[in-house]
């Protein structure tokens, strides 16, 4: 569990340099635009394998809750949704314009609907801490008051990401078993 939790702080840790007013700025001027983008990078990535090394370390763990009925319909129907999010996060699209900050919401739903899905202790470190730090995030952002990008002249970035996100749920529902043990179906 140590993994885990080590590796939540160093990748949502490093996601929220923002969160602190001048931290952002402070390690650009001390590292520069790309000594800080090196960092950032290996520190999100050792962040992001210790998390799935703790996840996989701590399984099984004690349950704390029994997953309600309806969450795995939850996670059926809306991680489509989320995976579109995240396509939209890279595609000058309508939906990125309407939502303002996809990835964010992409990553409160898929957190949201895996922490009501899953009561295991360890799950719901991980889903907890994500829900929590996207919330946080979402919510930081709309009080700096963000606006929203220009809208996009055609709708083929909205293509793309509904089919992208079509076709990453699609893969996720029949190798879900395979990547985390979990059959989705």
């Amino acid at each position: 569990m140590t993994l885990l939790i080590v590796g939540l702080i160093l990748f949502i840790g490093m996601h929220s340099a923002r969160l602190i007013p001048g931290a952002r700025g402070a390690f650009i001027n001390g590292f520069g635009p790309g000594g800080f983008k090196v960092i950032y990078a290996l520190v999100s990535l050792i962040g992001f394998v210790l998390i799935i090394w703790g996840k996989i370390a701590a399984h099984p763990s004690e349950m704390l809750y029994q997953a309600p009925e309806w969450s795995r319909m939850a996670a059926l129907i809306a991680m489509p949704v989320a995976l579109i999010l995240i396509a939209s996060a890279y595609t000058p699209s309508h939906i990125r314009r309407f939502v303002q900050h996809p990835m964010l919401f992409a990553v409160a739903i898929w957190s949201g609907v895996h922490l009501a899905a899953n009561g295991e202790i360890a799950a719901v470190i991980l889903f907890g801490a994500f829900f929590g730090w996207s919330l946080l995030l979402l919510i930081a952002s709309f009080l700096r008051g963000d606006h929203p990008p220009d809208p996009p002249k055609g709708w083929g970035g909205d293509v793309v990401a509904i089919v992208a996100g079509a076709l990453a749920a699609a893969l996720l529902v029949r190798f879900h078993v395979n990547l985390f043990g979990v059959g989705v179906i």
